[in-house]
C-alpha cells in the first residue's frame, strides 16, 4: 500500500470474518483471527498474504464460548506466536 492509501491489496478471500491482524517484529508474518473454519482460530501468513495457515485448533465446550478464549489473547501472545511459526 501506498502512503496516501492507494494500492491496497487485499490479503485474504474467504466469506467469513477475519480480524485482529498483527505484525511480526521483523515484517515477515502477520497473524490473525479467523472464523474461517467455523470457530475463532488464529492463523499466520507471509506478509503478502500467502502461506495461510492455522496455529489453533479451538472448541466450545458447554457454558463456554470459543471466541471469548481466542479474543482474550493479547498482541504480544499473536506475535510471539507468529515468530515461533516461521521457524517450524
Amino acid at each position: 500500500m501506498n502512503s496516501d492509501g492507494s494500492g491496497q491489496t487485499r490479503l485474504t478471500d474467504n466469506n467469513a470474518a477475519d480480524f485482529g491482524p498483527s505484525w511480526s517484529p521483523d515484517g515477515t508474518k502477520i497473524t490473525f483471527v479467523s472464523e474461517r473454519d467455523g470457530n475463532r482460530e488464529i492463523y499466520v501468513m507471509n506478509a503478502d498474504g500467502s502461506g495461510q495457515t492455522r496455529l489453533t485448533t479451538m472448541w466450545a465446550e458447554p457454558g463456554i464460548s470459543a471466541g471469548l478464549l481466542t479474543a482474550r489473547r493479547s498482541p504480544s501472545i499473536l506475535t510471539e506466536t507468529a515468530n515461533r511459526a516461521s521457524t517450524l
